[in-house]
C-alpha cells in the first residue's frame, strides 16, 4: 500500500461550493455565485463521484463555475493553505508509515495492494470525501495536526472500509463494529499506547461488547491473555462462556466479518438485541 498526498483544484472547489460554509463571508460568496450562475452551479453537483473515481483524468462537463472560483483571491488563499496542509499530512505519514503498515497487516491478516490518493482539503472545512470503490479520498480536518496518530488511523479506517468490499447494507452495524474494533481501537491502541475501546459510536456499544470476545479470538489471543486485554480495554466478559474457537485466528478481517454475519445469532444473543 502506498499513499500519495496530493491537492486538486477541482475537488477543493467542489467542496468549497457544496460543503457547509465555514464562515459568513463564504456563505455570502456562495450565495452570490449561485444567483449569478445557478444553472452552471447545479450542473457540477454530480462531479464529486467522477473526480474520486478518476481524479487524474477528470474533465468537467461545464467548467464555468470552476474557472470563476479559480480566479478569486479567496481560492488562491485556500489553495496556499491546502498545500501546506498536504505537506504536513505527508510528513505525518512518512514518520509513521512503517509502524502503521506493520501493525495494519498483522491486524488485517492481508496486505493492501492498492495505492490510495489522499487529496488534501483545507482543514477548516472539516471534511472527508469518500466513495466506496474509489481509491481517492478527500481529507481535511481542523484537528489533523493535533494528534497525527489519530488522523492517520482515521484515514486507515476509510481505506480498510474500501478494501473489505461490499456486504449487504442490512449488516452495516456489524461491519462498522468490526472496523471500529480493528482500526479505531486495536490499531490506534498499538500505535499510541492509549486504549480507545470504550469510545467510538455510542449506538454500537452493546453490539461491540458482544463481538469483542470473538475479536480477541480472531487476534489469536489465548485464554490467559483475556484478562490483560480486558484490563487494557475496560471491557469485561465471562471467560468461561467463551471457549476459544481456534479457526478464528486463521481468518483475515474480511472472513471474520463474514463469520460474524453468518453466526450473528450465536455471537450477538439475538433474542436480547434489536440492533441487527
Amino acid at each position: 500500500m502506498k499513499l500519495h498526498f496530493k491537492t486538486n483544484d477541482y475537488l477543493l472547489t467542489w467542496n468549497l461550493l457544496f460543503a457547509p460554509s465555514f464562515s459568513e463571508a463564504i456563505h455570502k460568496f456562495k450565495q452570490r455565485l449561485y444567483r449569478t450562475h445557478k444553472e452552471h452551479y447545479m450542473i457540477i453537483e454530480k462531479d464529486k463521484k467522477e473526480m474520486l473515481e478518476d481524479l487524474k483524468n477528470f474533465i468537467p462537463d461545464d467548467d464555468t463555475v470552476y474557472n470563476y472560483v479559480f480566479e478569486t483571491p479567496l481560492f488562491l488563499s485556500l489553495k496556499d493553505d491546502v498545500e501546506k496542509h498536504r505537506l504536513e499530512l505527508l510528513k505525518m505519514w512518512d514518520s509513521n508509515k512503517k509502524e502503521i503498515t506493520t501493525n495494519l497487516k498483522d491486524i488485517l491478516k492481508f496486505t493492501i495492494q492498492n495505492d490510495y490518493n489522499i487529496i488534501a482539503l483545507h482543514p477548516i472545512m472539516d471534511t472527508v470525501l469518500f466513495h466506496k470503490g474509489c481509491n481517492s479520498i478527500g481529507w481535511g480536518y481542523k484537528k489533523d495536526l493535533k494528534n497525527p496518530i489519530l488522523t492517520l488511523t482515521n484515514i486507515m479506517k476509510y481505506i480498510v472500509l474500501n478494501e473489505v468490499g461490499n456486504f449487504d447494507k442490512k449488516y452495516k452495524d456489524i461491519i462498522d463494529v468490526v472496523l471500529e474494533l480493528a482500526i479505531e481501537d486495536e490499531l490506534y491502541t498499538r500505535l499510541s499506547g492509549e486504549s480507545t475501546f470504550l469510545k467510538g459510536d455510542i449506538s454500537l456499544t452493546y453490539l461491540k461488547r458482544q463481538i469483542y470476545p470473538y475479536f480477541l479470538m480472531y487476534l489469536g489471543s489465548s485464554v490467559e491473555d483475556y484478562t490483560s486485554y480486558m484490563m487494557r480495554d475496560g471491557i469485561t466478559f465471562d471467560i468461561e462462556k467463551y471457549p476459544i474457537e481456534k479457526e478464528l485466528a486463521r481468518l483475515n478481517l474480511i472472513e471474520f466479518i463474514d463469520f460474524c454475519i453468518k453466526n450473528q445469532y450465536k455471537i450477538l444473543h439475538i433474542n436480547q438485541l434489536e440492533i441487527v
